[in-house]
């Protein structure tokens, strides 16, 4: 996910110092506002209404993120797209929350400097060293203070008791131990790039349509086409959790799946999935015990809301010949992401 880090869900309870520690972990790890080096200047590769989205900002992060390894090809596309997304979605969060009116004072900002720099200091790093470690100037470090504040007290009024309690509810699934026992259908392309790929979705597609259909029962399909050893068995994997042993891109659709539901085609590292609920557990594990984990995916929550918000009324245009996500298939969508190109390029 680009994402800024707090759309991530690395958030903790609002204060202060909090935002600090994500500030820390987000300079070195993540995008950062693109004019943080006025010195490293390029033409505007996207536009979040009239603010420019400098391409060089880019090239720094990736080399931030990469500082020994040079990613080439459809990896290093698949790395551009995804930053350029994080620095639109920082700025479209600056510009909600500025019309808003999300104010943070300069002397919160000043505070919030220097509890970084004396956090830094009891491990022993300089701010300096810091700095020059993560590519980012005392500007830009103020900035991020600003943002990250400015989100905290935009979260603050909205993580009421009555309404972690509703939120917890509303997705209880993800907390409370429920186990799903599943059935699926792998399809693994013979090239792993977006062409083979694509043609996998489509296959996918095609069996799940003939499923609904009645043309072919699961089972049947799964012995027929999965390239998985649970082919043997109709697709049956047994019982799975929220946590595991499957990975994230395939538990979290899953999870939002009735008995007798079958998904639409999942991608992971290990192919396109269809996936099927056979039976569900629910689970027994209280609110309070998961507080924490829930706190934090509600945040998360609300600041999605608040981009989607920001999207609705702040317009993004990209440069001629610019790769970025479809919008038609977002980050938390169903749908597999599609990277297009501004001008058809």
């Amino acid at each position: 996910m680009i994402r800024l880090h707090t759309a991530t869900g690395r958030w903790r309870r609002p204060c202060a110092a909090a935002s600090l520690v994500m500030l820390a972990a987000a300079v070195l790890g993540t995008a950062s506002r693109a004019d943080d080096t006025p010195a490293e200047k390029s033409p505007p590769v996207a536009f979040v209404g009239d603010t420019p989205i400098d391409g060089a900002a880019i090239e720094r992060v990736i080399r931030r993120l990469h500082p020994v390894s040079k990613p080439s090809g459809e990896q290093r596309k698949q790395i551009e797209v995804m930053v350029l997304e994080q620095l639109v979605d920082e700025a479209l969060l600056r510009a909600e929350l500025a019309t808003q009116l999300v104010e943070v004072a300069d002397g919160e900002i000043q505070a919030g400097f220097e509890r970084l720099r004396g956090q830094l200091a009891s491990r022993g790093v300089p701010l300096e060293a810091f700095m020059a470690e993560s590519g980012r100037d005392e500007q830009g470090i103020r900035d991020q203070i600003r943002l990250e504040l400015a989100l905290d007290k935009y979260i603050r009024p909205r993580m009421t008791a009555d309404k972690v309690s509703s939120f917890f509810e509303q997705n209880r699934r993800e907390f409370d131990g429920t186990r799903l026992r599943v059935s699926h259908i792998v399809l693994r392309p013979d090239i792993v790039d977006t062409e083979g790929v694509d043609r996998q979705v489509r296959q996918a597609e095609a069996i799940r349509r003939d499923v609904l259909q009645g043309k072919i029962v699961f089972d049947e399909a799964a012995r027929r086409f999965s390239a998985g050893p649970s082919r043997h068995k109709g697709g049956d994997i047994g019982w799975i959790t929220r946590s595991g042993p499957m990975v994230e891109a395939f538990t979290k659709p899953v999870f939002a799946l009735a008995k007798g539901n079958m998904s639409k085609p999942i991608m992971t590292p290990f192919g396109v999935h269809l996936v099927k609920v056979i039976d569900v557990e629910p689970g027994r594990i209280g609110l309070d015990a998961v507080r924490p984990a829930l706190e934090k995916m509600m945040a998360a929550q609300l600041v999605r809301d608040l981009l989607a918000t920001a999207r609705a009324s702040t317009p993004v245009t990209y440069s001629p010949g610019v790769s970025h996500f479809d919008p038609a298939t977002p980050a938390d969508g169903p749908d597999p992401r599609r990277i297009v190109v501004e001008g058809g390029q």
